[in-house]
């Protein structure tokens, strides 16, 4: 009887918590599916940016650091080999072309946003 009257605030939250729950189900059911599949869309195309700008990120750190492998290869040339520094370099330089890249074939492909360019007289081409 001590028990159930000491957990009975722990009970009143749990109740309460439940209700909520089941109060926000309710009104995220009157959407369509149309509306749900277009928030989850936005949810991966903001995922996919973040993943293609830290790409980017990790590209300028790898080519930094595989000028900084070069150098010291033609420094001490029997110590540090070539070859690190250049496949740093070229993982980085991949790295650093795809948001480019992507931003290319979004276009040709018609996904992204098409872009004008505009003279300065007005005509765009």
């Amino acid at each position: 009887m001590f028990n159930k009257i000491r957990d009975l605030p722990y009970a009143l939250a749990a109740s309460a918590t439940i209700m909520l729950m089941a109060e926000t189900a309710n009104a995220q059911s009157n959407e369509n599916i149309g509306q749900k599949a277009e928030q989850l869309k936005e949810q991966f195309g903001s995922l996919g940016k973040a993943v293609v700008a830290g790409a980017f990120f990790v590209g300028i750190i790898l080519v930094i650091t595989g000028l900084i492998k070069l150098k010291a290869a033609s420094e001490n040339p029997n110590q540090v080999k070539y070859s690190d520094g250049l496949w740093r370099l070229a993982v980085g330089a991949g790295l650093i072309a795809i948001p480019a890249v992507t931003g290319v074939l979004g276009a040709s492909l018609g996904l992204g946003e098409t872009k004008s360019i505009t003279a300065a007289g007005g005509e765009s081409f």
